[in-house]
C-alpha cells in the first residue's frame, strides 16, 4: 500500500512546482474520484471521461512549474474539468457535423470524392506524425486509439503503472494536436465550404 504525505492542498502545491512526484500522487488521489464523477455526469460514457481526466492530470503535471492558483486547489481541477468537458463537446460537434456531412454525400455519389482525398491525406499525414512520436507514447496512442483498450488495460499489457500510461497518452496526443491543428483547421473549412 502506498504511503499518502497527507499535506494540505497548498503544501501539495508548492511540492508540486517543485516536481515532487509523491505530491502530484497525492493530488491525484485526493480528486480523481471527485473530479472523474463530475466529467462522467456530463459525459455519460467511461473512455471519454478518463479521456478528460487524463488530460487534466497530464496537463497539471506539464504546467506544474509555471501554476499560479489563486483558488482553492479543488476549485481549480472542478474549474478545469469543466472547461475541458465543454472542449470535448466542441470537439465532438465538429466531429459529429463531419461524419453526418460525409455519409450523407458518400450515399450519393460513386467515385472519389475531393473530401475522401482530403480525409485520406488527413490519415496519413497523423499516420506520419505518430510514427515520430517516442516510442513508448507511440505505443501507449497505439493500443488506446487503435487497439481501443482502456489506461489500466494498457498499464497492464505494458507493465507500467496507470500513472506512466496515462502520462505517454498525454504526451502523444498534445503532440498530435499542436502538429496536427493546422491541417485539420485547413480541412474542416475545406470540408464545410
Amino acid at each position: 500500500m502506498k504511503r499518502r504525505l497527507l499535506h494540505t492542498d497548498e503544501n501539495l502545491l508548492l511540492l508540486l512546482r517543485q516536481s515532487n512526484a509523491q505530491a502530484f500522487e497525492e493530488i491525484y488521489n485526493r480528486y480523481w474520484s471527485k473530479l472523474y464523477s463530475q466529467a462522467y455526469k456530463r459525459l455519460k460514457f467511461r473512455d471519454s471521461t478518463e479521456e478528460v481526466i487524463q488530460e487534466l492530470f497530464a496537463d497539471l503535471w506539464e504546467r506544474r512549474a509555471e501554476l499560479l492558483i489563486t483558488s482553492s486547489l479543488e476549485a481549480y481541477l472542478r474549474t478545469a474539468v469543466k472547461y475541458l468537458v465543454l472542449n470535448y463537446f466542441q470537439r465532438e460537434e465538429v466531429r459529429h457535423r463531419y461524419l453526418a456531412y460525409y455519409q450523407q454525400n458518400k450515399a450519393t455519389e460513386t467515385s472519389c470524392t475531393e473530401e475522401e482525398l482530403a480525409f485520406n491525406e488527413l490519415e496519413n499525414v497523423l499516420q506520419q506524425h505518430v510514427a515520430y512520436l517516442p516510442p513508448q507514447s507511440k505505443r501507449v496512442y497505439e493500443l488506446s486509439r487503435q487497439h481501443h483498450l482502456t489506461i489500466p488495460e494498457i498499464a497492464q499489457q505494458l507493465n507500467i503503472s496507470e500513472k506512466t500510461a496515462e502520462n505517454h497518452l498525454g504526451r502523444a496526443l498534445r503532440a498530435l494536436r499542436s502538429s496536427l491543428r493546422e491541417y485539420v483547421s485547413v480541412f474542416v473549412l475545406f470540408i464545410f465550404s
